[in-house]
């Protein structure tokens, strides 16, 4: 077997390791499924949208975890900055759109789709637009502060992407009365979740080429 075909065998297995971008991956399938019902109008591709959304449901329970080790982490810091006070906030609502997704998707697993539930999934949704909004605020603090030219590039990738997110979170949850047609969701959703992959695909990358260096020192 090729170097180059190991690599790239490491890279996915790293990926696909990730909670993240198998979040990524499901809701970017979810969105493209999601985008052919909106065309064609055949029940199936809503059957599996819907499928691909419950999968991520269950694929983030407990991930709010993660969210308290960097809660933890912000507050310990010394001498917190603007940045990390918008940071904190994205993790923070971040947190409580995964716990209350959480409890709307055990709940209804155990329950049915009651009130409680229904309430705990707006609550989610609120959440996820707050997120949403705090990375928007963070995304444009680092191109207003950077000074580093060859980053821009990808500041601005990123900034792009989380108004996508801030767009669909803001229909989700009826923010205002925002409201997006079911082809601009599903082609926000579609175009964020790819963006997302690549970033992740290039991350993995990176990460398996300072695995590869350590293995050699």
């Amino acid at each position: 077997m090729s170097q180059k075909r190991v690599d790239a065998m490491r890279v996915v297995a790293i990926s696909l390791g990730s909670v993240d971008m198998q979040d990524k991956m499901l809701r970017g399938a979810g969105a493209l499924a999601k985008l052919f019902w909106c065309l064609l109008r055949e029940k199936s591709y809503l059957g599996f949208a819907d499928a691909a959304s419950e999968v991520r449901s269950l694929v983030r329970v407990l991930s709010w975890l993660s969210n308290l080790q960097a809660v933890n982490y912000l507050l310990n810091k010394e001498q917190p900055g603007m940045r990390d006070v918008i940071f904190l906030v994205h993790v923070l609502s971040e947190g409580v759109f995964k716990l209350a997704d959480n409890v709307a998707f055990i709940g209804r697993k155990l329950h049915g789709n009651t009130p409680l539930f229904q309430q705990a999934a707006y609550v989610s949704r609120l959440g996820l637009f707050l997120a949403c909004l705090a990375a928007v605020g963070v995304s444009l603090f680092d191109i207003r502060h950077s000074r580093l030219l060859g980053s821009r590039r990808k500041q601005l990738i990123t900034l792009f992407q989380g108004v996508c997110d801030l767009l669909i979170a803001a229909a989700g949850a009826s923010v205002a009365g925002f409201e997006l047609s079911c082809l601009w969701s599903s082609l926000l959703t579609l175009l964020s979740s790819l963006l997302g992959c690549v970033g992740g695909f290039r991350s993995a990358a990176i990460a398996a080429r300072h695995r590869a260096v350590n293995k050699y020192i």
